[in-house]
């Protein structure tokens, strides 16, 4: 988990593992929304709290000390200037940089779209939460993702300070149905996946496929860049 991707390298996150009886079982009858999530919330072996920092500027310190001498002196200059801009820390300012960036977009060159902080550290976050949750899965443990509680209650429960905020909160324990549950169903990928366009469909045909793979590869120059 510590190695999910992290823009800027800032890592917004933060996790309580909650194993503690007295604190699970408050935490099912005073914060949680449906008898679903209370009851895995008291059955589970530990509640992974994910805590989103809405300050990742007060990181920034920290970070360009661990990275001193392994980035480009070019790179950490401007990274205190890059990633302020790009987290909007404070709607206001978030907003005029928004306008900004759309009228330089439509009008000079391809610009970026300034995010409010609380949507900046919520994706990050959710990359640290899937690699948690794959980890778990890694090791024969079972995980349920939820999102069905009350995080005011759910902070003043933990003690969380104002600067965080609770994206999610995965069950994690050992599955013990005797019986194996049924896969959920979900959508087809014609209804997920298109073809270089929005809504075209991609096909998945025999014939499309042999057709790719005996297409002409494209060489790239190794002085041209190349994108991944």
């Amino acid at each position: 988990m510590q190695r999910s991707p992290s823009s800027f390298n800032l890592q917004p996150t933060q996790i309580l593992l909650v194993r503690d009886e007295a604190l699970k079982a408050r935490l099912a009858d005073e914060a949680m929304l449906g008898a679903g999530n209370a009851f895995r919330t008291r059955d589970c072996s530990a509640l992974a709290v994910f805590l989103a920092d809405l300050e990742p500027s007060k990181r920034l310190e920290r970070v360009m000390t661990l990275e001193r001498g392994r980035r480009h002196p070019g790179y950490r200059a401007a990274l205190p200037l890059a990633s302020s801009f790009l987290m909007g820390e404070g709607h206001a300012a978030t907003l005029l940089k928004q306008i900004s960036t759309t009228l330089l977009s439509h009008t000079v060159k391809a610009m970026p779209l300034p995010e409010p902080i609380q949507a900046w550290s919520y994706k990050n976050t959710s990359l640290a939460v899937q690699s948690y949750v794959l980890s778990a899965t890694s090791h024969d443990l079972a995980t349920a993702i939820m999102e069905g509680y009350d995080p005011r209650r759910c902070k003043e429960i933990l003690r969380i300070p104002d600067r965080y905020d609770i994206p999610m909160v995965v069950a994690t324990g050992y599955e013990y149905f005797e019986e194996e549950q049924p896969p959920t169903l979900r959508l087809g990928l014609e209804e997920l996946v298109f073809d270089n366009t929005f809504g075209r469909p991609v096909s998945l045909s025999e014939h499309d496929h042999e057709k790719k793979n005996t297409e002409e590869p494209v060489l790239v120059s190794p002085s041209e860049p190349q994108s991944h």
